[in-house]
């Protein structure tokens, strides 16, 4: 039912439309909430199993710890996919940055005849608001500009109770379409606690054409060593020969630490091109939102120690 939503209902501005609704739903439903009830009961519904937040020792447990006791006002910053440039270029590193077309506050500003053939559309104060050009001149702008302005009103918080999204100021971004030439795209998320590499979630089909996320994305697990970890983490694993080590994993491991420095959990997103150029992604802080699939299950407490707790040591 979910690949039937995001592939043929999500595809439609219609679909959007009513999935926005119904988020919107949602949200007002689950106000009446407390941050740990609803943390709970999001839990047992992705997850089927309940969280001990007084004693966390899984990932998902101590990820939502996180997500409801921990507070640092650098967190909107580095969540914000716009400010966080700032952040990363503060911290010596602005060579791993796409450079940025243009940003917008509203779909009405942007001028589409300025723009280059090929782009991607993004909003900051949320996730999986990607919009992918490939060809401007048989581009729907029009289309493009109504599902802006539907991700604009998206509340993030109120979904996920991410609370580093909600000082957020809604803006457009317009960033370059990353040529790979014809190898595929790799996610390298690196997992961080205080500046120190936990380990290494590696996804491959992360994205289709127009830029949604795709419902078969695939995930292997690795140790900073790269070792492949026997553990799936929500999405199929990929066959084990398909992921080399990194020629530069030593940097994207320094770059990773070097930006989580200063957070108990942190996961630094990398692309990395023709074994090569090492590109910025993104800085997450709830991977998941603290709802994730993780077998087998002896690996719950495996992953939660890549996540300092400050209270617990």
């Amino acid at each position: 039912m979910k690949q039937f939503v995001r592939t043929t209902i999500g595809t439609s501005l219609m679909g959007l439309r009513i999935m926005h609704a119904y988020h919107s739903a949602r949200a007002l439903y689950m106000s009446r909430f407390s941050d740990e009830e609803f943390a709970q009961r999001s839990h047992r519904k992705s997850c089927g199993t309940s969280l001990d937040l007084r004693h966390p020792t899984t990932f998902d447990e101590r990820t939502w710890w996180l997500k409801l006791h921990y507070r640092d006002p650098l967190m909107i910053t580095c969540t914000d996919k716009i400010a966080v440039r700032d952040y990363v270029s503060n911290r010596g590193l602005s060579d791993l940055l796409l450079p940025l077309i243009a940003t917008y506050s509203s779909p009405k500003e942007i001028e589409w005849s300025i723009l280059p053939n090929q782009f991607y559309l993004k909003t900051n104060n949320s996730s999986a608001t990607n919009i992918r050009c490939d060809d401007l001149s048989t581009f729907d702008t029009k289309r493009a500009t109504q599902r802006l302005r539907l991700f604009l009103k998206r509340d993030h918080y109120a979904l996920s109770r991410e609370w580093n999204y909600k000082e957020i100021v809604p803006k457009i971004l317009i960033e370059p379409v990353i040529d790979n030439g014809n190898e595929r795209l790799v996610d390298y998320r690196f997992f961080c606690s205080y500046g120190k590499c936990q380990g290494i979630f590696v996804d491959i089909d992360t994205a289709d054409s127009t830029g949604r996320h795709r419902a078969d994305a695939r995930r292997n697990v690795y140790d900073p060593d790269w070792n492949l970890l026997d553990v799936q983490v929500t999405r199929p694993r990929i066959l084990d020969n398909e992921i080399p080590r990194p020629k530069r994993l030593s940097d994207m491991i320094h770059y990773a630490e070097e930006l989580s420095h200063a957070f108990p959990s942190c996961r630094v997103d990398f692309y990395y091109l023709n074994d090569e150029q090492i590109i910025f992604g993104e800085l997450t802080f709830f991977h998941g939102g603290g709802n994730n699939k993780i077998s087998p299950h002896s690996y719950e407490e495996i992953l939660g120690g890549w996540i300092a707790v400050p209270d617990q040591g």
